[in-house]
């Protein structure tokens, strides 16, 4: 009964926890979780319409990757990945995973360059100018970008691994005609046309 119970789809998978791609996405999790709230500590005091645009991208391609990363962690932590056999998760994650990585970059990209902006130019409070960090959390938004880079490298080394393990477990079928001989014991053994 026990046995079953452990190869039912739906059991915890402790092998999957442990290894590689499992621990990769708890450090996704988290890191995407660090940067999103960095930033949302930030926007509570601070409203810039100038830049509120570059925020809400941020947002964006970081709470929709954290999320997304937290079901198909739950997917394969609990073997349910196991109910959808029709799917190839190796195929689905090497396209998933550069994409998020991409927009990463482009939104911590864009974060950073507010930090930056925010770091060296002057803003008027109370009848008085200040340099916008003086007055306002600004570290918060460059530990949302870092973290924001951070998870772009997670998520590149999450690519490079799946897109290997495609490589070498290929789904392309051998050329017609294949059967494993050495070409040139094949050549030797068919006779040649007479001309």
């Amino acid at each position: 009964m026990a046995d079953n119970l452990r190869l039912n789809s739906g059991t915890l998978d402790v092998e999957y926890i442990k290894s590689l791609p499992g621990l990769l996405k708890v450090a996704e999790i988290l890191c995407l979780l660090i940067a999103f709230a960095s930033l949302s500590g930030f926007t509570l005091h601070f409203k810039d319409d100038l830049y509120g645009g570059r925020f809400d991208f941020f947002y964006f391609a970081t709470i929709t990757p954290w999320l997304l990363v937290i079901i198909i962690y739950v997917l394969f932590a609990l073997r349910l990945h196991e109910r959808l056999a029709n799917i190839n998760w190796d195929f689905v994650m090497t396209i998933f995973s550069p994409v998020v990585a991409f927009l990463l970059l482009v939104s911590s990209a864009l974060v950073l360059d507010v930090a930056i902006y925010f770091r060296r130019n002057e803003k008027e409070f109370n009848d008085k100018v200040f340099l916008i960090c003086e007055k306002e959390p600004c570290g918060n938004v460059e530990a949302a970008g870092s973290f924001g880079i951070l998870s772009m490298v997670l998520f590149a080394v999450d690519t490079f691994l799946y897109f290997m393990k495609n490589r070498n477990t290929g789904s392309a079928k051998p050329p017609p005609g294949y059967d494993g001989e050495n070409i040139d014991e094949v050549s030797e053994t068919t006779e040649k046309p007479a001309y």
